[in-house]
């Protein structure tokens, strides 16, 4: 009888905790399936580099891109030079050898393989990475639709120390999608106040920022809080150790610091210094804030 007892004493002690291991793994699956009407989703994929290797991040960011959808994501946001990991960080490697991570946009084999996933899974994607135009590279940033064609392209203007390797673009372009009036800029483009006034002054109604050099609440936050307060838009920001999103007032309404490096070893990957996520945010739509 004693026996009995506890054995019913522990059944009942291992249901609860089943319930309870249920409940918590279970919290990530209960994210909402959809934006909130009058909303976009908008998915920051916040991944290390691994320099020069694009097949290898190809691989790592096409699963994100996956989970992100998965979530009901229906922007997609890479960072900058996600593909060739930013090797114009890295001046050691030998010049022919940086041009040829480069490739045409389109018809470069990884902006296909991007083309057909975008259009596989239905979003628009943004995504950074090298772009080989004749003798020029360019560090740009793709938008492909969800029907797979490429909608824009945005060479970043500000290059500073990239300058003896790419060609700054000369454009703050704007253009529709079936979400707003969408700009790209990328990285250094935000800390310059007239470069973000052109996409404002052109129309966007948001803006995406891939990005790979400052972050965090000292270098990085006040610059995109300034920006997003003189053109009243919501900016999101996207880098490999951060995501971040400034409202129309300036305000930080998303915000995560995932590691303190930008960049891992192949040997890193699946450690502890390889910390990646995929972060969500419903933004408003232009139609829906009027």
């Amino acid at each position: 009888m004693k026996a009995a007892f506890c054995y019913a004493r522990w059944a009942i002690l291992i249901a609860l905790l089943l319930s309870h291991w249920s409940f918590v793994s279970g919290a990530e699956s209960s994210f909402p399936a959809q934006a909130k009407p009058g909303t976009v989703r908008v998915a920051g994929i916040v991944l290390k580099w691994l320099r020069g290797e694009k097949a290898a991040n190809y691989t790592r960011v096409e699963r994100l891109i996956r989970e992100a959808v998965t979530n009901g994501a229906q922007i997609v946001c890479t960072t900058e030079c996600f593909l060739d990991g930013c090797a114009i960080a890295d001046k050691s490697i030998p010049l022919e050898e940086y041009r040829a991570l480069g490739e045409a946009i389109p018809g470069g084999v990884y902006f296909e393989k991007l083309s057909r996933l975008s259009k596989e899974l239905n979003i628009l994607l943004v995504a950074g990475m090298l772009e080989a135009d004749g003798d020029a590279r360019y560090n740009t940033a793709v938008t492909i639709g969800p029907d797979g064609k490429l909608l824009a392209k945005y060479h970043k203007q500000k290059l500073e120390h990239e300058s003896v390797r790419n060609t700054p673009g000369t454009e703050s372009s704007v253009f529709k999608t079936s979400f707003g009036n969408l700009g790209v800029m990328i990285c250094a483009d935000r800390r310059f106040p007239e470069v973000v006034k052109r996409f404002s002054d052109r129309g966007a109604d948001f803006l995406l920022c891939p990005s790979g050099g400052m972050f965090g609440a000292k270098s990085n936050d006040p610059i995109v809080q300034a920006r997003s307060r003189e053109n009243h838009k919501y900016i999101v920001f996207v880098h490999p150790a951060e995501f971040l999103v400034t409202g129309p007032d300036g305000e930080i309404v998303a915000q995560t610091i995932l590691g303190n490096s930008l960049m891992i070893s192949q040997e890193q990957i699946g450690s502890e210094a390889d910390s990646k996520q995929v972060f969500y945010f419903d933004m408003p739509l232009a139609d829906a804030k009027r």
